[in-house]
């Protein structure tokens, strides 16, 4: 079983971090403000939690999908306050619907058996969002179900659930600083964790899922 090495966290993540101290400087906070006002609209609508919830697990992953092109574009990548609305389209929103509701099924399923089994599962599909984010750009996907990106997702995270768990603790004492500004610190927190789970996909896939899928020439030569 492959074993992580936590030691080497600063190194791997050094470069990752200067991405997203100038993604922070390149949005002037005007980025996250608005989507928090988005959120704010949302959460007064009387009996709206089921719909607060949906849009905000969307606009999660938005946000999440263009801190990721950041870290990769920098300055090419487009960063507006639109792109978080990005996944409610006639493309992408029907596939990352399914992925969510099946990841939510199965984390369900497995965390009857015990707590831990379900906790494992929460990490080891974490990554399917964005490999189905990566294999759109590169592939027709209308084909490939659900389950193939949470599979994905699976293989990718085994032997590295543990570090991703670790980063989450990491974000726990900036967790209670927003609980003690009264919510006001997660204008900033949120896309901070964003975009550093955004890094932290980029520093495990390595492109993997970029590359473009070679076509083999199926025709038969019979003539010379």
């Amino acid at each position: 079983m492959a074993t992580d090495n936590f030691d080497a966290t600063d190194s791997d993540y050094g470069s990752a971090k200067e991405e997203i101290m100038w993604a922070e400087e390149y949005d002037d906070d005007s980025f996250s403000s608005n989507v928090s006002e988005v959120f704010a609209s949302v959460t007064s609508i009387p009996f709206a939690s089921p719909i607060m919830s949906f849009v905000m697990t969307f606009l999660t992953i938005g946000i999440s999908f263009t801190f990721l092109d950041v870290i990769r574009k920098g300055r090419e990548a487009e960063l507006s306050f639109r792109q978080s609305f990005r996944l409610f389209n006639g493309n992408d929103f029907v596939p990352v619907l399914l992925i969510n509701i099946l990841t939510y099924i199965f984390r369900y399923l497995w965390s009857l058996l015990f707590i831990i089994p379900g906790i494992v599962k929460i990490y080891s599909y974490s990554q399917a969002n964005f490999i189905y984010k990566d294999l759109a750009a590169t592939r027709d996907t209308r084909s490939m179900g659900a389950t193939s990106f949470i599979t994905e997702s699976r293989d990718l995270m085994n032997g590295h659930k543990e570090r991703l768990f670790w980063l989450d603790v990491s974000f726990l004492g900036w967790y209670l600083l927003g609980l003690l500004t009264l919510g006001i610190g997660f204008l900033w927190i949120n896309p901070y964790v964003n975009a550093t789970k955004a890094a932290f996909y980029d520093d495990l896939s390595k492109g993997k899922f970029l590359e473009a899928v070679v076509e083999e020439d199926d025709e038969i030569w019979t003539n010379f």
